[in-house]
């Protein structure tokens, strides 16, 4: 019988060992997300015969992904056992995804959820941000460098203090918005920030001044695809989401051809906001029951 526990900052290189050879692309593909939103989502991990099992949520309402190495197969009736009936399953357009529907087309019906779909881009698109469609974003650029003098910097242990700082700063101003989604992800995010060499997790700062205005971090799912697991900017510096989203593609990420930056959550204007960027690839993601 599998057993399942808390996903821990130490499980990072247990992780990592089982999609060190993925080439799928969801950004749920990460120790990192799946750590970040490990409260909110009561993610939890088991590990047998060489197979990693990852489940979400508890009771009436647990779901899993499918089974990280090993056979496919097995994995599922592992995972059946385990629930005591035919489980949830959440998935994403890949390989695996193919075998699973292959082996249980009988069994299972699938639900697009179209708001956890992942939002894949070019990585040169973004870091050059070339071409008429992507106007619009230089201009907020052009803006930007007129009112400020900023500068972008590497995220190092020298300047992470400024940048939880900047943090701080903004989960204060949405204060009034402050709901459990948020106060997990403000959680999830500090002891990131506080582990942030541990991890080896990238990040960019947008510096006006001494003070961070805007900042972002990210992690590895393949050799060609990374993702952004978060991006902050302060309220009266608004246009630097354009340019930290642009420095950190041109300076960090020139070795990716792809970026992920998740998924719009349903909401209208996260929406509008990342189909603005043109995706090269919109992730499905689907419910299977």
């Amino acid at each position: 019988m599998l057993e399942f526990r808390k996903i821990e900052i130490e499980d990072a290189e247990l992780f990592n060992s089982f999609i060190k050879l993925n080439t799928e692309r969801s950004c749920e593909n990460t120790f990192i997300n799946l750590f970040m939103w490990r409260d909110c989502y009561n993610n939890m991990i088991a590990v047998e015969n060489d197979t990693l099992f990852i489940k979400s949520g508890s009771g009436d309402r647990q779901s899993f992904a499918l089974p990280i190495g090993g056979d496919i197969k097995s994995g599922v009736e592992k995972i059946k056992e385990y629930s005591g009936e035919k489980p949830v399953f959440w998935l994403q357009d890949c390989d695996r995804f193919e075998e699973f529907k292959e082996i249980y087309a009988n069994e299972y019906t699938l639900e697009e959820i179209r708001k956890n779909f992942d939002y894949i881009y070019l990585t040169e698109n973004l870091a050059t941000l070339k071409g008429k469609k992507y106007h619009s974003k230089r201009n907020h650029i052009n803006s930007f460098s007129k009112k400020y003098e900023w500068r972008y910097e590497t995220v190092t242990s020298q300047n992470i203090d400024a940048v939880k700082l900047c943090a701080e700063k903004w989960y204060a101003e949405k204060q009034d918005k402050m709901d459990s989604h948020m106060i997990c992800e403000r959680k999830g995010l500090y002891v990131i920030l506080d582990n942030f060499e541990k991890l080896n997790i990238k990040a960019g700062a947008i510096f006006v001044g001494d003070e961070v205005v805007a900042f972002t971090m990210g992690s590895h799912i393949n050799d060609e695809i990374y993702n952004i697991h978060t991006e902050k900017a302060l309220e009266e510096y608004a246009e630097a989401y354009s340019v930290i989203n642009r420095e950190f593609a041109k300076n960090e990420l020139s070795d990716y051809k792809y970026i992920n930056r998740e998924d719009d959550m349903g909401l209208e204007g996260l929406r509008k906001a990342k189909l603005s960027y043109y995706p090269d690839i919109i992730l499905k993601k689907y419910i299977a029951r």
